[in-house]
């Protein structure tokens, strides 16, 4: 096999190593940005990659790249779903801890998963709000909308009474169909946790059956 590695005044030049040492600074900046996703500060990210690399980023390099990061973001978020049918999708929302005005809040993470005629599932739609209401997921569905959600005939979610109602408002023939996981934890949360192990395991296994003769 004929070399990569090309003559200079110095010496010997090898592309591989370069290529090599770019895959490594790459793999690092991802690792930087997966601690700045999970809720790391920047100055943090900055500290624990010169603790582990002996390589010293400022806070100022780390920010840059978040600002890219957040760019990516950005296209994704406003990406064109026309292409691609979702018969089905699944929305719900997550509260998690955001930084804003130098306090942090909690806040509603609405995400849309969006199920294609081939079954494959596909993050589609993420926004947030400061709560959840009729009014946030009627502005979350309309967003969806807008970027050519189509094909639609199934949206499975909770039984959150605002998002029913935007769900029955903003789509006029599509169905919706109650989470039977959220569902689940509805009805086991009213059990008592003492010597019920029977009937946990038996309502489990009801949601599993596929005939539903048999499940009745």
């Amino acid at each position: 096999m004929k070399s990569k590695c090309t003559r200079t005044r110095d010496g010997k030049f090898c592309a591989e190593v370069f290529e090599r040492y770019q895959r490594n600074e790459k793999a690092l900046l991802a690792t930087m940005l997966e601690m700045y996703v999970q809720g790391v500060q920047v100055r943090k990210v900055s500290k624990v990659i010169e603790n582990m690399c002996g390589k010293k980023y400022s806070k100022s390099f780390v920010s840059s790249l978040t600002k890219e990061l957040d760019e990516e973001v950005k296209l994704w978020r406003n990406s064109d779903l026309s292409a691609t049918k979702y018969p089905y999708i699944i929305v719900d929302a997550v509260y998690i801890k955001v930084r804003e005005n130098n306090r942090v809040v909690s806040k509603a993470r609405y995400i849309a998963i969006g199920i294609t005629e081939k079954g494959n599932r596909e993050i589609i739609g993420l926004d947030l709000s400061d709560s959840e209401s009729e009014y946030s997921w009627s502005n979350f569905f309309e967003y969806l909308k807008a970027r050519g959600l189509s094909g639609l005939k199934m949206i499975i979610s909770d039984a959150h009474k605002g998002l029913v109602k935007a769900i029955k408002e903003t789509f006029l023939n599509v169905i919706w169909q109650r989470c039977h996981v959220h569902f689940l934890r509805n009805i086991l949360s009213k059990v008592p946790k003492k010597n019920t192990e029977g009937f946990r395991t038996d309502i489990k296994t009801l949601f599993k059956i596929q005939d539903m003769g048999l499940a009745r």
